[in-house]
C-alpha cells in the first residue's frame, strides 16, 4: 500500500513528492531541507516506531 506521505528524518517535515515501488521509497525530495537520501525518509508507522525506540533518543 502506497503511503499518503513520508516523513523526512532530517527535518521531520511531511513529504508528498516521492516515488514508491515494491513497498519502499525509491525516490524522494524534501522541499523544506532539500534531502534526497531515500534512507532518510520514513512512513508514518516507521517514524512512530523510531520515536518509541530509545536507541534513537538524544538524551
Amino acid at each position: 500500500m502506497i503511503p499518503d506521505y513520508l516523513i523526512c528524518l532530517e527535518c521531520e517535515s511531511p513529504v508528498y513528492v516521492f516515488e514508491w515501488k515494491e513497498d519502499r521509497v525509491v525516490e524522494a525530495i524534501c522541499t523544506v531541507c532539500g534531502n534526497e537520501d531515500v534512507a532518510q525518509f520514513a512512513t508514518e508507522q516507521e517514524y512512530e516506531e523510531l520515536s518509541v525506540d530509545r536507541r534513537y533518543w538524544s538524551d
